[in-house]
């Protein structure tokens, strides 16, 4: 072969070497275009099927905050008595123009039940979220999840007096007080979740691929005065008038407790 080339004339032969060129650098360019694009055709894929996901996660618990703005209707004689008893206590609210309160704050089964499921969710769905709405979402938490605690106080001092809470007179004590948290905070839970709805309407009109930096989840990050969580949340009526609802969980307590020693 190399004595067929020495013999052929030299622009032949440079031709043929060219031609080799041409074709094992053509293969190798296709080569390497076939891969990088290949790998990226790849990657959009996958961002895509994620990027769907997470826009799944946003509408579906989007429907589930709307959900918790259910109203029934209250009979006008608790939130009457709701209502003068937060008054004579000195509490800050926000007077009703009917007697319709959200659905969760109907009782305190209702309103536990609600929130452990929807405050499930947001934990199991968080790896998809934007750094503003995993943030939101954490304010909603820790407000939501006041109210979950002030029930457990509540519930608390008839465990260790060994009243059961199933008792009829415990039952009604928890719904006054459930009932005097909603006509005291119940547009201020809305505006919460208002809260959360925008800033994931944000996140939609601002679509990328990128979930949220890692973020050190420390003391601080979630209970410093200065922190992303609480700085919001201590300007709330639900932080700010700490002692006055302490003290209605306390007389819900003693009118439990009153009825249970009647009965007896």
């Amino acid at each position: 072969m190399v004595d067929i080339l020495n013999q052929c004339p030299d622009y032949i032969g440079k031709g043929i070497i060219q031609l080799l060129v041409f074709t094992v650098g053509g293969f190798f360019v296709a080569w390497i275009t076939t891969l990088v694009f290949g790998r990226r055709s790849e990657v959009n894929a996958v961002e895509g099927t994620l990027l769907k996901r997470k826009l799944d996660i946003y509408e579906e618990l989007y429907g589930k905050l709307e959900a918790l703005k259910g109203t029934v209707l209250i009979p006008s004689d608790l939130t009457e008595a709701a209502t003068k008893a937060l008054m004579a206590d000195g509490a800050v609210f926000n007077p009703l123009n009917s007697n319709q309160l959200l659905a969760i704050f109907d009782s305190g089964e209702k309103l536990t039940e609600e929130f452990l499921s929807i405050d499930s969710y947001i934990v199991s769905k968080r790896m998809y979220y934007d750094n503003d709405v995993m943030i939101q979402t954490m304010r909603f938490q820790n407000y939501y999840g006041a109210f979950r605690r002030l029930l457990v106080m509540f519930e608390e001092q008839f465990v260790e007096a060994g009243i059961p809470l199933d008792k009829k007179e415990v039952i009604a004590a928890e719904r006054f007080l459930t009932v005097q948290l909603g006509i005291m905070l119940q547009d201020e839970l809305v505006d919460q979740i208002d809260k959360v709805g925008s800033t994931m309407k944000q996140s939609f009109q601002n679509l990328s691929f990128k979930h949220h930096s890692q973020i050190e989840y420390n003391y601080d990050f979630y209970n410093s005065p200065d922190g992303p969580v609480m700085k919001e949340l201590l300007d709330t009526r639900l932080f700010g008038q700490n002692d006055i609802i302490t003290k209605l969980v306390y007389n819900a307590v003693a009118l439990g407790m009153a009825g249970s020693i009647v009965k007896k």
